[in-house]
């Protein structure tokens, strides 16, 4: 009896360890899973005189859901976007790699080159993700601008995600309103796009919708409300917005149930 209350207790000590062992391993390939999905996020912002750009990637696991990119397209072009994919962990997360190579913001062909307009880059992705027919009714959402150095024309176009906001001197911030279904639904969506001229001053804050309930909260009644929180940091440089905008998301961590990717793009014109 003795020995095999014995056996029975080594058993399940190995099974134990070997579950421990299973853990230990999951969690480290995670971890490379995670800095391996940082390798495909920008390594240099793109150098403007006159612009200022802050950024913030907070996956709420080892991997994020989240993806952003800020590139220069030509002399006098920079892309940038912030995108989201519906669902969480390493199914989103793969999805956000594939995102990377498939939103393509310039066509190059022989020694010239054609420069997608946001609407383009919009359904062509779209395009590209209906293709594939992603098992699991994985969706995106998206937002991408197209910035011209020289005039500062911001071209934009959204696809389900939150609106760009623009903040300026001491107006109130301001949502950037547009229309765009989600992508990856119907392979005919059409998308449309919008142009807005920028001036000295001006910040265009991008964000993922993890970052919600710091940034404000819409209300049948009044609309979009933003955050006192939010309208004190949003007249700061936005390399300082951005330390600012993490210490109220390290702030808010512990009442998001359940904690969500948050990824923001942060642009200023100075």
């Amino acid at each position: 009896m003795i020995k095999t209350g014995l056996k029975a207790a080594n058993e399940r000590r190995r099974k134990i360890h070997k579950a421990l062992e299973l853990a230990d391993n999951l969690s480290e390939q995670l971890r490379m899973a995670g800095l391996v999905q940082r390798d495909f996020l920008p390594k240099h912002l793109p150098k403007c005189e006159g612009l200022r750009w802050a950024t913030t990637f907070l996956p709420a696991e080892w991997v994020s859901g989240d993806i952003y990119d800020i590139a220069r397209i030509d002399e006098q072009h920079i892309g940038f976007y912030v995108a989201d994919v519906v669902g969480h962990g390493v199914p989103a997360a793969l999805l956000t790699i594939f995102l990377k190579q498939a939103l393509v913001m310039r066509e190059t062909t022989g020694n010239s080159y054609h420069l997608f307009s946001p609407a383009e880059v919009m359904k062509n992705l779209n395009l590209r993700m209906t293709a594939q027919k992603l098992s699991g009714h994985q969706f995106v959402t998206c937002c991408y601008c197209l910035l011209n150095t020289e005039t500062l024309e911001l071209t934009y176009s959204r696809a389900g995600h939150p609106y760009p906001i623009l903040i300026r001197g001491q107006e109130p911030p301001k949502q950037l309103e547009i229309q765009g279904s989600l992508l990856g639904i119907f392979e005919q969506t059409e998308y449309i796009q919008q142009t807005i001229q920028l001036q000295k001053g001006d910040k265009l804050f991008l964000y993922s919708d993890g970052a919600e309930p710091v940034i404000g909260a819409f209300d049948e009644q009044t609309g979009f409300n933003f955050t006192d929180e939010f309208c004190e940091i949003k007249n700061h440089p936005v390399d300082k917005m951005m330390t600012m905008f993490n210490s109220l998301i390290k702030d808010q961590e512990a009442k998001l149930h359940p904690k969500d990717d948050i990824t923001a793009v942060a642009l200023e014109i100075l």
